[in-house]
């Protein structure tokens, strides 16, 4: 099993919530419609970040509980929350594969983290909490250095030699990719005797400055400014030199999966 260290999102949670794309409300809407979510649904986001999931459901359900282990996350999450009076979602510090369930969810979900999980471990701890036609759902968006527009290309590139520069390679496991292609998702759930519905994509128009691009890096695991240190001056130089002061442009890809517990 492919093993991620549980320090690598410290100091992300501003830039996460500030720079990070919202996920379509087409996809929400989407989902919710699969799912059959009704304003008494209660749902579970794990690994929740800053709530990039838990908020734009919770006007449309009962009650949401938001775990992740960051306690960093779980305080920026708490304190927007009450911003904004938001009152349905519960937030916890927790690991997914720890977190103490209570009672049945008709929806649980996990955005751009399952790769990082225990998937099996949290699968199975799941099961019991899920009635019959429950699903759980895999959210996914995309990143601004992954296409074929030059600036895209060029943005890949430097990502990739100030890894190098900085010394942080080591913050994304060697193989986690090829794992995954070796055991996808879709295994995990049908093992667990889930049925797989499918991925379904959407797309967005984005537009992108280096302002916004370089807070999108600080809300990575792998570049973020924890892992650039004193470095995060002479990055910032690079990558305006690289990318300029023009505003960029490029289609961004979301997507989610979906497994149902079978109604018997």
């Amino acid at each position: 099993m492919v093993e991620y260290r549980s320090d690598l999102f410290k100091g992300t949670a501003e830039y996460y919530d500030r720079f990070r794309l919202p996920y379509p409300t087409a996809l929400f809407d989407d989902l919710r419609n699969r799912v059959s979510l009704s304003e008494r649904a209660r749902v579970v986001d794990l690994a929740c970040g800053t709530g990039q999931i838990a908020f734009p459901l919770a006007t449309h359900v009962s009650e949401i509980l938001a775990v992740d282990q960051e306690e960093e996350s779980i305080a920026f999450g708490r304190a927007k929350a009450d911003a904004l009076g938001v009152t349905n979602i519960r937030w916890v510090v927790s690991a997914a594969e720890d977190v103490a369930l209570e009672g049945a969810f008709d929806l649980v979900a996990i955005g751009n983290a399952f790769h990082r999980l225990e998937r099996g471990v949290v699968v199975e701890r799941l099961l019991p909490h899920l009635p019959d036609g429950a699903c759980v759902a895999l959210l996914w968006g995309g990143t601004p250095w992954r296409g074929e527009r030059p600036w895209q290309r060029t943005l890949f590139e430097t990502l990739e030699r100030w890894r190098d520069t900085a010394g942080v390679r080591d913050r994304v496991p060697q193989g986690w990719e090829d794992a995954i292609d070796r055991d996808p998702h879709e295994n995990v759930f049908r093992r667990a005797g889930l049925t797989y519905e499918g991925e379904f994509r959407f797309a967005v128009d984005a537009q992108w400055t280096v302002e916004s691009l370089a807070g999108f890096v600080y809300s990575t695991s792998f570049l973020n400014r924890q892992a650039l240190g004193d470095k995060v001056s002479d990055f910032e130089r690079d990558l305006r030199r690289v990318i300029g002061d023009e505003v960029v442009e490029a289609e961004m890809g979301f997507a989610y999966q979906l497994a149902r517990k079978a109604r018997r």
